[in-house]
């Protein structure tokens, strides 16, 4: 279980290994000591059943007090156990579209092929209302994000998601977001945008925290 503060907001991560020392912990206080074992087996019956959350923010602008006001994702590195359930829920304050290829403007590698704008479930963004993406080629997942409305704070998107074998995963943003010409200097460029619009996903095996 994490806690950590970016920008003035708390986040929480809440992982299926801290699900299952929580009920650990109240197995202790309903059985006593004595008898309070939880078995790695128990440990990942456990683990099926409560998701790992992710919770990422999106900033741009004044909000990241970044170099030339560079969009990131925060966090940019961020982690949950191999073969498991995965819900990611994204927070974007960006308020723009960019140029985007029309194939990252589709819902991929998700649970059911959708994600949630705003509670509406979608399969696509339209091609000119994408502000970002959350992209892992290796998984073949891409999360369209579009751009917050005047009326609200930030724009919500989640999505569900199913972690495969244990690995270093790499996502970036396929929206032409940063600086320059092109628009993929800056924040998208592969020197200078790693912890901005380029990112980590570890899967790490669970059972080597269950030893």
């Amino acid at each position: 279980m994490n806690l950590w503060l970016t920008k003035g907001v708390y986040h929480l991560r809440i992982n299926k290994l801290a699900m299952a020392a929580v009920a650990s912990t109240m197995l202790v206080g309903i059985t006593g000591a004595a008898s309070a074992h939880i078995s790695a087996k128990h440990v990942s019956a456990l683990a099926t059943k409560f998701p790992t959350v992710i919770m990422l923010n999106l900033y741009h602008g004044p909000q990241n007090n970044g170099p030339d006001g560079y969009p990131n994702f925060t966090p940019a590195y961020f982690s949950a156990p191999a073969n498991s359930t995965v819900k990611l829920i994204i927070h974007s304050y960006d308020d723009g579209p960019a140029a985007v290829a029309t194939s990252y403007d589709k819902v991929q590698g998700t649970v059911g092929g959708f994600e949630l704008v705003d509670g509406k479930k979608v399969t696509s963004l339209k091609n000119n209302n994408i502000a970002h993406t959350l992209t892992i080629p290796s998984l073949k997942l891409n999360i369209p994000i579009p751009p917050k409305t005047a009326k609200e704070a930030y724009v919500t998107v989640t999505a569900t998601v199913n972690t495969g074998k244990a690995g270093n995963y790499n996502w970036q943003c396929m929206v032409a977001c940063g600086s320059g010409s092109s628009g993929w200097s800056g924040a998208m460029s592969p020197g200078t945008g790693k912890g901005w619009m380029y990112g980590t996903f570890t899967v790490y095996n669970l059972k080597s925290y269950q030893k």
